[in-house]
C-alpha cells in the first residue's frame, strides 16, 4: 500500500505543487513547535544565570557582610540602557560573580563582549577604569547583553546606596541586566502561538486537501477493488511521508544551528545561547517527530471519502449572506476610518477601531469575491473582442472560480493590513520617545545633568574642558537654586548676583528645556568653580556646541563616586522607549513571519487550483500551436491577482490608519508600503513562473482521451 501511495505520488498532474505544499507546511509546524521550546529554553537559560549573579543580601539570613554591591544603569550613544554593577570584596576568600575568574582589582571593570563591540568608539573600554577582562557567557542573561562589573578606585565604604551581600546566587532580581526588560514568558509563547503556530495550522490544512479530485478518484477506484479503510489510509500516508519528512527536517535545521552557534533574532536586539538551547535538543527531536504525525495524522483524517450512492448535486450557495457581507464589509471599514473621530469616549473610540478592523478583515472574503468575479468576466470580455486566448481562459476561470482567486488576494491583503496595524500601534506606543528625541535633537550634547551620590568633586570641576559651563542645583520647597560663577551664569543669561528670577525667561533655551518653562529660579555666585559642594549639576557648552560626553562620563567615574549618572536630556525617555521597542519587537518578527507563511500557503493552493485548471487546458497547445499561452495564462490567475492584492493591502493599510495618524501620535512606514509591494510582486513573479512552466509541461505529457 505504501508503493502503491509512493507510485501514486509521482504519476499525479500537479504532484510537485503539492509535494511542496507538505513540505512547506510541515516546516512550518515544525518550525512553530520548536520556536515554542525555544522560547522556554531561553528564558530558563535567562533565569537561571541572572539568578546565580544576583547578590545576596546580609538581612537575607546571612549575617557576615563579604562584599559590597551597587546597582546602577548607563547608557551609549544610542541611549539603550545597560547594567553597571559596582563591586567591591570585603573577604578575601568570598567568589567573584559567576562569568569573572577573579576580583577586578581597584579602578578595574570587565565587561560584557557586546557592551565592548557597542561602545569600541566611545571610549568604553576605559569609562570605568582600566579593562580588566570581558565577562564569561556564565556570568551573561544573553550573548548580547550589555553588562559591565567595576571596582571603583575608591573604596564604598560607608556609602548608603552600597549595599552589603554575602555572595552570589539568589532570586533573580529587579534591575539585573536584561531580565529587567523581559516580559512574562506566557506572553511571548501566546505570541507565538497566535502569530505562528495557527499559519501553521492553516498551512497544514490547505496542504492536506491539495490535489483532492485526484486522491476522490483513485480512492474510489481501491475501494472498488476492496480496499479497506485501512488500506486508504496507508496509501495516503505513502503518497505524503517523503515530503512530510524532509519537511520536518528543513523546519529542524534553525533549531540544530541554534544547539550549535549563538543565533542572534531578526528585528529583536536579542541572541539567543547555544547551550540553553542544546539543553532541551530532545525536545527538539520530539518536536520534530511530532510535526511528522500531525501532518500525517491530518493528511488522513481530512482525506474525505464520499459514500456510496450519496448526492452529486451542488448545494445551495447562500447568496443573502454573502451580499450582506459585501455591502457589509466597506460599512466595517468606515467605521474603523471615521468611528473613532466620532466616540465620545476613548474606550469606545478603541472598540470601534477594533471592532472596524476586525470586521472588514472578516467580511473582506466575500468582497474581494464579487469584486474577482466582476473583473474575470470584464477580462474574458475585453480579450473576446481582442482575441486574447490566455486573458479570455483566465477571464472566464476567474469568473467561475472567484473564490479561489480570492483566498490568494484575500489572504496577501489580510497579511498586509495586520501587519500594518501592529507597526502603527508600535508607532503610536513610541511617541512619547520621538518627542524625547524631539527635544534631545534640539538640545544635542550640548547640555548634560550629573547626579552623584556624593558631592561635586573639585578633581571633576577641573577636569570639564575650558568650553563647559557647570551649576550646581539645589531644591528646597520647590525651589531651584542655580549655583555658579558670574562667568558661567551670565554664559547661561542669568543675573551675576543672588537673586530671584521669576519666571526665567530671558535664560538659556537649553537652560528652560532642563528645568522647565517658567520655573522660577533663584541665583547664587559662588567665587570660584571648585567650591560646588551639590549633588546635582548641569553643564552646558558655550555657544551651543557639542560636549565630549563620553569623555566626560569617563572623568567623572574616576573623580566622583561610584554611581554618579552623567547624561544628555531626554535619555532616560529614550531608554524607556527602547525597551518598549525591544518588546514589541517580537510582535513585529512574529507577525511578518506568520503572515509570510499565510501568503505563501495560500499561494502555493491557488497555483495547485490553477494546475488542476491547467490540465483541462492542456489541448491548447495543439489549437495554439505553442505554450506560451500557458504563460499568459499563469500571468492573468496567479501574477495579475498577487500584484493587486499588494496595491490593495497598502490602500486598506493606509485608510484604517487614519484614526491613528490623526493625533500625531502614530505614523505610517513608508518601508512596510514598499516592502509589502516587492513581497507581493516577488510573490507573484515565481509563481507566474512555476506555474507557467508547470502548465507547458502537463500540455506536453497530454493525449487525447476519454475524459
Amino acid at each position: 500500500m505504501l508503493r502503491i501511495g509512493r507510485a501514486a505520488r509521482r504519476g499525479t498532474a500537479g504532484s510537485g505543487t503539492r509535494w511542496m505544499a507538505l513540505l512547506f507546511a510541515t516546516a512550518v509546524l515544525c518550525l512553530a513547535f520548536t520556536a515554542l521550546v525555544a522560547v522556554y529554553a531561553g528564558y530558563a537559560g535567562t533565569q537561571e544565570r541572572t539568578g546565580a549573579r544576583s547578590p545576596e543580601r546580609v538581612t537575607d539570613g546571612h549575617t557576615t557582610t563579604r562584599a559590597r554591591y551597587l546597582l546602577k544603569h548607563d547608557t551609549l550613544d544610542d541611549a539603550r540602557s545597560y547594567t553597571v554593577a559596582f563591586v567591591e570584596p570585603v573577604d578575601a576568600a568570598v567568589a567573584p560573580p559567576p562569568g569573572l575568574t577573579s576580583w577586578p582589582a581597584p579602578g578595574q571593570a570587565v565587561l560584557s563582549p557586546a557592551l565592548l563591540k557597542a561602545g569600541a568608539g566611545q571610549h568604553i573600554a576605559d569609562r570605568y577604569g582600566t579593562l580588566a577582562g570581558t565577562i564569561g557567557p556564565q556570568g551573561l542573561a544573553s550573548p548580547s547583553e550589555r553588562f559591565a562589573y567595576v571596582r571603583p578606585a575608591h573604596t564604598m565604604r560607608g556609602m548608603t546606596e552600597a549595599r552589603p551581600i554575602h555572595g552570589f546566587g539568589a532570586a533573580p532580581e529587579w534591575g539585573n541586566g536584561d531580565f529587567t526588560n523581559q516580559r512574562p514568558i506566557w506572553n511571548l509563547l501566546l505570541t507565538v502561538c497566535g502569530f505562528l503556530l495557527l499559519p501553521a495550522a492553516a498551512c497544514v490544512v490547505l496542504a492536506a486537501r491539495i490535489g483532492a479530485d485526484e486522491r476522490d478518484r483513485r480512492t474510489a477506484l481501491v475501494s472498488a477493488l476492496g480496499a479497506l479503510p485501512s488500506h486508504r489510509r496507508l496509501i495516503v500516508i505513502g503518497e505524503a511521508a517523503l515530503p512530510v519528512v524532509v519537511g520536518a527536517v528543513v523546519g529542524a535545521v534553525p533549531a540544530a544551528v541554534g544547539c550549535l552557534i549563538d543565533v542572534p533574532v531578526p528585528v529583536v536586539d536579542f541572541t539567543l545561547h547555544a547551550p540553553d538551547l542544546a539543553a532541551y535538543a530532545l525536545w527538539l527531536v520530539g518536536m520534530a517527530v511530532l510535526s511528522v504525525v500531525v501532518m500525517l495524522t491530518a493528511v488522513t483524517v481530512l482525506h474525505r471519502r464520499r459514500r456510496p450512492g450519496a448526492s452529486t448535486r451542488p448545494r445551495a450557495s447562500r447568496p443573502a449572506l454573502t451580499r450582506f457581507a459585501c455591502w457589509a464589509c466597506p460599512l466595517f471599514l468606515l467605521a474603523a476610518s471615521y468611528g473613532p473621530g466620532l466616540a465620545p469616549s476613548p474606550t469606545l473610540r478603541v472598540l470601534l477601531q477594533v471592532v472596524g478592523t476586525l470586521g472588514g478583515f472578516a467580511t473582506l472574503p466575500s468582497l474581494l469575491a464579487a469584486a474577482c468575479k466582476a473583473a474575470g468576466s470584464a477580462l474574458a470580455e475585453l480579450s473576446r473582442r481582442r482575441a486574447g486566448p490566455s486573458a479570455l481562459i483566465a477571464g472566464r476561470w476567474m469568473a467561475a472560480h472567484a473564490a479561489t482567486t480570492a483566498r490568494l488576494v484575500c489572504s496577501v491583503v489580510i497579511a498586509i493590513g495586520l501587519t500594518g496595524e501592529t507597526q502603527l500601534w508600535m508607532s503610536r506606543m513610541a511617541e512619547p520617545v520621538r518627542q524625547a528625541t524631539a527635544v534631545h535633537a534640539m538640545v544635542g550634547e550640548s547640555l548634560l545633568r550629573v547626579s552623584s551620590p556624593r558631592r561635586i568633586t573639585p578633581a571633576f570641576v577641573e577636569s570639564l574642558p575650558e568650553q563647559a559651563v557647570l551649576l550646581s542645583l539645589e531644591e528646597d520647597k520647590g525651589a531651584i537654586t542655580v549655583l555658579g560663577t558670574c562667568s558661567d551664569l551670565k554664559a547661561v543669561r542669568l543675573p551675576c548676583r543672588s537673586t530671584a528670577v521669576t519666571p526665567a525667561d530671558g535664560a538659556d533655551e537649553r537652560l528652560r528645556y532642563a528645568l522647565g518653562r517658567g520655573t522660577d529660579l533663584n541665583t547664587a555666585v559662588i567665587a570660584q568653580a571648585s567650591a560646588h559642594t551639590g549633588r546635582a549639576a548641569l553643564v552646558l557648552s558655550r555657544g551651543g556646541t557639542a560636549l565630549d560626553v563620553a569623555g566626560i562620563k569617563q572623568t567623572a567615574n574616576r573623580t566622583l563616586a561610584p554611581g554618579t549618572d552623567v547624561s544628555t536630556l531626554g535619555t532616560e525617555w529614550i531608554s524607556g522607549g527602547m525597551v518598549l521597542r525591544d518588546q514589541s519587537g517580537w510582535l513585529l518578527f512574529f507577525g511578518l513571519l506568520g503572515t509570510s507563511v499565510l501568503a505563501v500557503g495560500f499561494a502555493l493552493n491557488t497555483q495547485a487550483e490553477f494546475l488542476r485548471q491547467g490540465r483541462a487546458a492542456a489541448p491548447l497547445a495543439v489549437l495554439c500551436g505553442r505554450r506560451r499561452v500557458f504563460y499568459g495564462l499563469s500571468g492573468w490567475s496567479l501574477l495579475a491577482p498577487l500584484l493587486a492584492s499588494g496595491a490593495v493591502g497598502v490602500l486598506i493599510y493606509s485608510w484604517l490608519a487614519g484614526p491613528l495618524i490623526a493625533d500625531g501620535y502614530a505614523q505610517t512606514s513608508p518601508t512596510l508600503m514598499s516592502v509589502s509591494l516587492g513581497v507581493s510582486a516577488a510573490l507573484g513573479l515565481v509563481l507566474w513562473v512555476c506555474g507557467g512552466t508547470s502548465a507547458a509541461r502537463i500540455s506536453g505529457r497530454w493525449r487525447p482521451n476519454g475524459d
